[in-house]
């Protein structure tokens, strides 16, 4: 046998286990032994799954009573929004605006009042936080920021900008605005995904990620580097500076790993899509009902009263109350509830793999195409061609969120601001899947590019 026959066979054998070593990398990693040890030991029996209520759940007995202050709740026409909105009406508010470029759906109520409002405009931005309102004759003095852009599945920099522009820029108009409020407080949504790690696929077993991540960890050595997270960490830092060097009160909240609830990306999709694609099933993460978030907006507000000296500028993870859960059992438990067929159709994650790179790399020729020509008529190409569709999601950028144990540890919010979570998984699964199919929510989800 001639050397380039050896070289060439020897080339084809580690081609071969690399590809066999990727494949593994791809439905679990060297921390997910650690991370799954106390995966959700509900096993989707029929028995156990009918058995489970979400109606004894009493959201106003974790969060502080009514203020009667002005409430700014900037995206309240949006998911966690509205749920912020609903939360500060049951508990007795009168003075709440919803600040958003879309009016709400099916928000009507005496004290709400709605101001169509572009973030990534400092005028408009102004113009809504500064109205005083007529019960009170001052502006608001409590603003909720969790207008975002949540285009995870983009990495490249000629994306960058449309996340930019709401998610940093808007922030900065948010703050710039809130600074010429007397007395004014900012609770600032951002995400988990602003800590988490982000993986090295191709580094297979040497690809080092984190069992679980709590606040005061010292960061991964690898993050999320998609244009969501980049631009929500920019944010933050925004925010941080603005209690830092310029007193005003400020918190930032980071749920995770995913929001649950009616019109969220995860079960809501699930729910509504003809066939759903699946190669994440044994990934585990915590993750948080929509209730439960609002609330710790709630919260946090009521810690920037009480002592602002302890939680000024500060950023808490805050998850959803048990066990972890793998995609799996979510979908079996989705499915359970689902009064139609729901179709899986699985698929192979290096399968996966390999097309979410082809698509990335066809969006990004395809750009470079259209840039010189887009230049001419004074404008750019979209980033995006409309017969695309769902396919847009299948990039590498959605498999570095979803190809990973995130276990998320919130026990300081919970000491310091006294958060407590009242929805398991099981109990937001139902409760969504229940609201959609009695109509009480729109069929509709979060995953839009």
């Amino acid at each position: 046998m001639s050397l380039p026959q050896i070289l060439l066979g020897l080339s084809a054998t580690l081609s071969v286990w690399y590809l066999s070593r990727l494949a593994v990398r791809l439905r679990r990693s060297t921390a997910s032994h650690s991370s799954r040890s106390n995966v959700n030991t509900f096993r989707n029996t029929l028995e156990e799954l009918e058995n489970v209520s979400y109606k004894g759940i009493d959201m106003l007995k974790v969060i502080p009573p009514a203020t009667f202050a002005g409430y700014a709740v900037i995206g309240g026409s949006g998911f966690l929004g509205t749920y912020i909105v609903r939360l500060l009406i049951m508990r007795g508010e009168t003075n709440i605006r919803i600040l958003d470029i879309n009016p709400p759906d099916t928000l009507d109520h005496p004290a709400v009042s709605f101001v169509k409002t572009d973030i990534t405009s400092l005028e408009s931005v102004r113009s809504a936080l500064t109205a005083p309102f007529p019960a009170t004759g001052g502006p608001p003095t409590v603003i909720f920021h969790t207008a975002a852009v949540i285009r995870f599945w983009e990495r490249a920099a000629y994306c960058f900008d449309a996340s930019y522009r709401v998610n940093v820029k808007g922030t900065e108009n948010v703050l710039s605005a809130a600074k010429e409020l007397p007395s004014v407080m900012v609770v600032y949504t951002s995400s988990a995904d602003t800590i988490l790690p982000g993986p090295k696929f191709l580094r297979i077993d040497w690809d080092s990620i984190p069992a679980s991540v709590r606040d005061g960890n010292a960061l991964p050595r690898h993050l999320h580097e998609t244009c969501y997270p980049r631009s929500k960490r920019m944010a933050e830092q925004l925010v941080m500076n603005a209690s830092l060097n310029e007193g005003l009160k400020t918190g930032i909240l980071r749920p995770g790993n995913t929001i649950l609830g009616p019109n969220d990306r995860l079960i809501s999709s699930t729910l509504t899509m003809q066939q759903l694609p699946a190669w994440d099933q044994p990934w585990t993460s915590t993750n948080i009902c929509v209730w439960d978030a609002a609330a710790a907006h709630l919260l946090y507000e009521d810690a920037l009263r009480r002592s602002p000296e302890e939680v000024s500028g500060e950023a808490f993870l805050i998850t959803g109350r048990g066990s972890p859960w793998n995609i799996e059992d979510i979908r079996t438990a989705i499915k359970h509830y689902a009064t139609r067929e729901l179709v899986f159709i699985e698929l192979p994650p290096l399968l996966i793999f390999l097309m979410a790179h082809i698509i990335e790399l066809f969006l990004f020729l395809r750009y470079i195409v259209l840039y010189p020509l887009a230049l001419v008529s004074g404008g750019r190409p979209s980033l995006v061609p409309p017969w695309l569709g769902p396919a847009v999601f299948l990039q590498p950028g959605t498999l570095d969120v979803q190809l990973c144990d995130n276990i998320i540890d919130d026990s300081r919010a919970r000491k310091v601001l006294g958060y407590q979570p009242q929805w398991d998984t099981a109990q937001a699964i139902r409760y969504s899947v229940d609201e959609i199919q009695s109509g009480n929510a729109a069929a509709d989800h979060g995953l839009k590019a």
